[in-house]
């Protein structure tokens, strides 16, 4: 019973909320268990990121407080980390988001935080690009001049070179087209094997077939 009921609540609801958003999808229906549906699926992704929120408050605990006990070398970054984490908390459930303290907090030290980490991940991705970028093919090099126009058609300095006014729409045209002819067609092809592999999925796990979130093989 502990592997049949689940299986046969999941069934339920999933046949549930198929039927009721195609009907009222195509039909236009105003079903009073569709409010209810929606109201239901609200709660569901709240409780999820509640859930998820615990849960890394728990890992971090337990990462960085293993860090503290055994003095690894730069415990002391753990211990502000969670002592800024715990009073964040602290103030956010004592008071609110709009809290003048907890905003303070937040502009203090996430919002640099933020930079910093995106300001470093840019050399990254600079040195990532110049490995991916280099010329041993031909599909290297036609990669390599997509980027280049694409770079240059999101930057003054492209129009500069070659504005939207001269021939092709310039950088900016060129650029434009790529992203809505060969860019499109690809995340069109992307997309849909995605969603036919998330139909098998979930067709094998609504069947039945798929049990191993029910710990079995």
């Amino acid at each position: 019973m502990k592997k049949e009921v689940p299986f046969i609540i999941s069934l339920v609801v999933a046949i549930w909320r198929f039927s009721l958003e195609s009907f009222d999808s195509l039909y236009n229906f105003k079903l009073a268990s569709g409010d209810l549906l929606r109201n239901a699926s609200a709660y569901a992704r709240t409780f999820l990121l509640c859930g998820a929120m615990f849960l890394g408050a728990l890992n971090l605990i337990g990462i960085h407080g293993n860090n503290i006990s055994k003095k690894r070398p730069n415990w002391i970054f753990s211990v502000w980390l969670l002592a800024l984490m715990l009073f964040q908390i602290v103030v956010g459930l004592s008071t609110s988001n709009t809290n003048p303290t907890y905003l303070w907090l937040y502009q203090a030290a996430q919002v640099p935080l933020d930079a910093t980490m995106f300001s470093l991940l840019a050399f990254y991705i600079a040195s990532a690009a110049y490995r991916a970028f280099r010329v041993r093919n031909v599909d290297a090099a036609v990669m390599l001049i997509v980027a280049f126009i694409v770079m240059r058609g999101n930057v003054s300095v492209g129009q500069a070179i070659w504005g939207s006014k001269a021939w092709l729409g310039g950088f900016e045209g060129v650029k434009n087209w790529i992203l809505r002819v060969p860019n499109a067609a690809g995340n069109r092809a992307l997309t849909l094997g995605i969603f036919l592999g998330l139909m098998a999925t979930q067709s094998r796990i609504l069947l039945g077939i798929e049990r191993r979130h029910f710990g079995q093989d």
